[in-house]
């Protein structure tokens, strides 16, 4: 199993020590605060100490360049620098765990826009990273560790991105385990492109009787616009209509707890 470590950044001006603290976890650099931006900046997620767990650090994706595995130490560089950038305007502390990504894994030939990458019917059940990172999310979690969570959030796997995927089904067959609640965010960009009904369909296919909350206020145009300061290597047509739709819908950010489950202090 990979080891979680590669990338640290302490972020802005430091929290309160008696905040919750909450891990997110995160399938790439970049999903935290495209995902929970505006809950960051004043939502649910500003009044508590975050820290979020990169699950497939090692990276070879931008919108700038062809994305052959050769420049996945160049793009990984320039992509842990955005990251850093992100934690600082967001204020969160982040690492990464190695893994990695999907187009890595098929050598990034034939994946070169989001239609080739999103498949919500894919079968996972014979994925070996399902498993692993299974266990990684449990040493994550674990409450022995110094920083043991309060609240752990991970991606829904919503719109059939195959990582955001593999971590959603890791965490939906660990719901229960774990010695602290376990929340399914909503991922940006791919959520706003889907119905309410594609939405809800993805999410059964996680197994779990899930309760929706809202940790955000709509998102804003000024929340958006940081992200894609940011993000400036991510930043496709893809990216930018999901960011017009939240908006003109005033979109808010929304967890997925197990019924029940959700922290009252939320």
């Amino acid at each position: 199993m990979m080891s979680q470590v590669s990338a640290f950044s302490r972020a802005g001006q430091p929290r309160r020590t008696d905040q919750r603290r909450v891990t997110v976890v995160s399938p790439h650099f970049d999903d935290v605060p495209l995902s929970l931006g505006q809950s960051l900046r004043d939502g649910l997620l500003s009044t508590c100490r975050v820290d979020v767990r990169v699950a497939f650090g090692r990276t070879n994706w931008t919108s700038w360049i062809h994305p052959t595995p050769g420049r996945a130490r160049l793009v990984g560089t320039w992509r842990r620098a955005e990251e850093t950038a992100a934690s600082i305007v967001f204020r969160y502390r982040w690492t990464a765990a190695g893994w990695d990504e999907v187009i890595l894994r098929a050598d990034g030939a034939e994946l070169l826009g989001p239609e080739s990458i999103l498949d919500p019917s894919a079968d996972l059940s014979a994925e070996p990273l399902v498993d692993e990172v299974a266990q990684w999310l449990e040493l994550v979690a674990a409450p022995d560790s110094s920083s043991a969570p309060d609240l752990l959030l991970v991606c829904a796997g919503l719109g059939g991105h195959v990582d955001h995927r593999i971590v959603a089904r890791a965490a939906a067959g660990l719901a229960g385990t774990l010695d602290c609640p376990v929340g399914f965010y909503e991922d940006r960009p791919y959520v706003s492109h889907l119905s309410v009904e594609q939405r809800d369909e993805q999410l059964a296919d996680l197994g779990l009787d899930l309760e929706p909350v809202d940790v955000s206020g709509a998102v804003s145009r000024s929340t958006q616009m940081r992200a894609r300061r940011c993000y400036p290597s991510q930043m496709a047509p893809f990216f930018e209509e999901a960011m017009d739709k939240d908006r003109a819908l005033d979109a808010r950010e929304r967890v997925w707890f197990p019924a029940g489950t959700a922290p009252g202090w939320l």
